[in-house]
C-alpha cells in the first residue's frame, strides 16, 4: 500500500505538471489540461489521504519556482493547489459533496487574497494596476498561442480586437469571475473525483440530480439583476460580480434537471454525455439551463409529471 502510494503521487506530480505547462508544452490543446489540474492531488489526498496531497501540492509548487514564473506559482496555488488540498480533505470526512465544494471555493478564494495583500503590501503596487497586470499577462500569453497556432495576419488582428474586448470585461468582473472560474474548477474535479471512485472511497450528500441552491440565494440574484440598472459605478460594479458567481449556480441547478430527467431515460451513456456536452457549449443552450435552474424554484421540473388517461 506503501508503493502504491509512492506510484501514485509521484505520477500525480508529473501529471499536475503537465496540466499547468502543458500550454507552452503541446500548444492549445495545452488550455484544456489545466482545468484538469487539481485532479491529481485531489485524487491522491481521497485514496492515501491529506498527507498525500500535500506532497504533490508541495513538490509541485517547488518545481514551479525552477520552471515557470512567480505569476504562474501564485496562479496554481490560489486557483488549484488549495482546493485540491481542500476539497478531499472535506469529502474523506463524510462532508456532503456541495459543502465540500463551497469550502475548497472558499478556501481557495481567501488563499488567493491572502497572497495578493502580501504582494501589494510587499511591493507598493496598487491592487488595480496588479489585476490590470494580471489580465495583461494572459491575454499575451493567450495571443503568443495563436501566433503559434499558424493563424494569418488578418486572423491575429481579428483575434487581438476580441482579446482586448475580452479583457476589458473581465477588469470590470475580474472578482466574480474568479470566483466562478474557480467553482467551475472545482466541480469538474469532483466530477471526477466521483467518477473515480469506485470501491477506493465514498462521496457523502445529495444525488446531483436532486440537489437544489437555498430557496433564498434567488434574492441575491434578483438583486444583482436590479443593480445593473442604478445609476452609479460602484452598485453597478458590485451587480454584475454577483451576477457572475450566481448565474454559474443556477445553471449547475439546470444541469441538475437535466440529469434527473436523463435518469428516467435508457440512453447509451455515449448519448447521455454528448447531450451534456452540447448543453455546456452550444449556444444559446447554456442560457436555456440556466433559465431552467433559475425556475425550478417556482416550477419544480423534477416532480413527476401525472399523464392525462
Amino acid at each position: 500500500m506503501k508503493g502504491q502510494a509512492v506510484l501514485y503521487t509521484a505520477a500525480g506530480i508529473g501529471f499536475t505538471l503537465l496540466c499547468l505547462l502543458g500550454i507552452s508544452w503541446i500548444g492549445p490543446a495545452g488550455a484544456f489540461l489545466n482545468l484538469l489540474t487539481p485532479v491529481a492531488a485531489a485524487y491522491v489526498g481521497m485514496r492515501f489521504g491529506l498527507r498525500a496531497s500535500i506532497i504533490v501540492v508541495a513538490v509541485t509548487s517547488l518545481l514551479l519556482m525552477q520552471l515557470a514564473t512567480t505569476y504562474t506559482l501564485v496562479a496554481y496555488l490560489g486557483m488549484f493547489g488549495s482546493g485540491s488540498l481542500l476539497l478531499p480533505f472535506f469529502l474523506r470526512r463524510n462532508c456532503p459533496w456541495d459543502r465540500a465544494l463551497f469550502y475548497a471555493t472558499l478556501g481557495s478564494a481567501i488563499a488567493t487574497g491572502v497572497m495578493v495583500l502580501v504582494t501589494v503590501f510587499s511591493t507598493g503596487t496598487n491592487l488595480t494596476a496588479l489585476i490590470d497586470h494580471v489580465i495583461q499577462a494572459e491575454v499575451d500569453q493567450a495571443m503568443l498561442v495563436y501566433r503559434d497556432s499558424g493563424l494569418t495576419d488578418s486572423q491575429l488582428r481579428e483575434m487581438q480586437n476580441v482579446t482586448a474586448k475580452l479583457a476589458e470585461f473581465i477588469g470590470s468582473s475580474f472578482y466574480g469571475l474568479y470566483l466562478a472560474a474557480v467553482i467551475a474548477v472545482q466541480s469538474l474535479c469532483l466530477l471526477i473525483l466521483f467518477r473515480l471512485k469506485k470501491k477506493a472511497y465514498q462521496v457523502a450528500g445529495t444525488p446531483f440530480g436532486q440537489w437544489r441552491l437555498p430557496a433564498k440565494l434567488i434574492w441575491g440574484l434578483i438583486v444583482a439583476g436590479f443593480a445593473l440598472f442604478v445609476p452609479f459605478d460602484g452598485v453597478v460594479f458590485v451587480g454584475r460580480n454577483l451576477l457572475v458567481v450566481l448565474l454559474p449556480l443556477y445553471f449547475l441547478q439546470g444541469m441538475a434537471v437535466v440529469n434527473s430527467f436523463l435518469q428516467r431515460k435508457t440512453y447509451p451513456p455515449f448519448i447521455k454525455g454528448l447531450i451534456y456536452f452540447l448543453l455546456l457549449v452550444l449556444n444559446p443552450l447554456p442560457i436555456v439551463v440556466t433559465s431552467v435552474g433559475v425556475f425550478d424554484l417556482w416550477i419544480d421540473f423534477r416532480r413527476p409529471r401525472q399523464k392525462n388517461i
